[in-house]
């Protein structure tokens, strides 16, 4: 969560939407979920939005409620959790709720005792997960964790490829909620044989096998995936990755995706694939606005049902690409990017519940949240804001994904 001390007059906004957040979710079908902890909050996210009985939390830090930062890695993951729990529990739900949850670090030796304290915490029923080290985090943060979760944890089942490891502390591949698949992310190894693939190139055919494993095991293809998000700790392979990439998926009719370049992914992997998928094909649809040509490796964005799930942008104009090399002037497209996408689906930044801002440097997270935040008029989406790795000369100064919901009339 991203300035946690800079709360100025926010801390107003906060307080009514505390006292009327049962009127406005009468109103229009979603709740923001703010709990009664004392935790911090951010300048321009809020801790929760539940919409539809889906609850999407903001990236949640190591940092104890008084702001002093836990000692020990350990101590830090737990926080977190915590923090997590808080919101969950506020929402009426508990771990068990959650069906994908994203853990990101700033250390690659962290890895190990961030998944002690996790098992520790997490209870028996393990969501789908991905994890992931950074460049950096907000405020100086070793380690944020956000989630997705659904009220009716009955609708839920975990999906386990016939032969694929299994036991007490191993992710599930997949958990399906009602018809939407939540998938843990997938590298280059061969589950199975337990061995990698010897090259780069391998490892995408490997992942996305394994990808492909999972959702056949859940009755599905990869004409159902809605939303892919690739990880790569490697520079200069994104070619590569795209030209395996685009045979597994239909040119023009490809899921919403966004490209992060990490700075390390857990099992020495170099690239693995996060995913989401929709069982019902007949509520799967491509949305690509006029000034952005079919694509044979990512749609603009994917609207299943009611969730329209936008591909990460940048600060490009369609056709010439990145003109400016100014923070502000390319955020400002960015967000006009992400609008185009939003309209076509006849949503607005009003119906925004998700958001990861993908820096390249975490120093521009004060002036992202000041222009940032004016795109929302005071009713913030959950929110994750990281720097991705240490390439400081990235053209591109920031990234930004959305999930956005048409909340169901009452």
């Amino acid at each position: 969560m991203s300035n946690l001390f800079k709360r100025g007059s926010l801390v107003v906004l906060w307080l009514l939407v505390i006292a009327f957040g049962s009127k406005v979710s009468a109103q229009d079908g979603s709740r923001v979920i703010l709990p009664a902890t004392g935790q911090a909050m951010g300048a321009s996210d809020s801790p929760g939005i539940l919409v539809n009985g889906t609850l999407y939390t903001s990236g949640q830090g190591g940092r104890n409620s008084d702001g002093s930062l836990a000692s020990g890695i350990q101590q830090q993951v737990g926080q977190s959790l915590r923090h997590l729990q808080n919101i969950l529990r506020e929402a009426g739900m508990d771990f068990a709720n959650v069906v994908w949850l994203n853990i990101y670090l700033t250390n690659p030796h962290d890895v190990d005792a961030m998944n002690d304290a996790y098992w520790k915490s997490i209870g028996p029923d393990a969501p789908a997960r991905t994890v992931l080290v950074v460049g950096a985090l907000p405020d100086g943060e070793n380690v944020e964790i956000n989630c997705i979760a659904v009220r009716n944890a009955s609708q839920m089942r975990r999906i386990w490829p016939r032969g694929w490891p299994q036991g007490p502390h191993i992710d599930p591949p997949a958990i399906q909620a009602d018809d939407v698949l939540y998938m843990s992310a997938q590298g280059g190894m061969d589950p199975l044989a337990g061995k990698a693939a010897v090259d780069f190139r391998g490892e995408v055919k490997q992942a996305l096998d394994n990808v492909a494993v999972i959702l056949k095991t859940a009755n599905l293809s990869m004409k159902n995936v809605v939303w892919v998000n690739p990880y790569m700790s490697v520079d200069g392979q994104y070619d590569v990755m795209g030209s395996v990439y685009k045979t597994y998926f239909e040119f023009g009719n490809t899921p919403g995706r966004g490209t992060i370049q990490v700075e390390a992914l857990p099992h020495n992997n170099h690239v693995a694939f996060s995913c989401i998928a929709g069982a019902d094909l007949a509520k799967r649809k491509a949305v690509r606005p006029r000034n952005m040509p079919p694509s044979a490796t990512a749609s603009p964005g994917v609207l299943y049902g009611d969730t329209l799930y936008l591909s990460a942008k940048d600060g490009f104009i369609p056709d010439q690409g990145i003109v400016t090399p100014d923070f502000e002037l390319q955020l400002r497209q960015s967000m006009r990017n992400l609008l185009d996408g939003l309209q076509e689906a006849d949503m607005s930044f009003a119906n925004v519940v998700f958001s990861t801002v993908y820096l390249r440097q975490i120093q521009d997270s004060d002036r992202m949240n000041n222009l940032y935040g004016k795109f929302f008029k005071n009713k913030f989406p959950a929110r994750t804001t990281l720097q991705q790795n240490v390439d400081l000369k990235a053209e591109a100064a920031e990234q930004i994904s959305f999930i956005a919901v048409r909340q169901q009339k009452r």
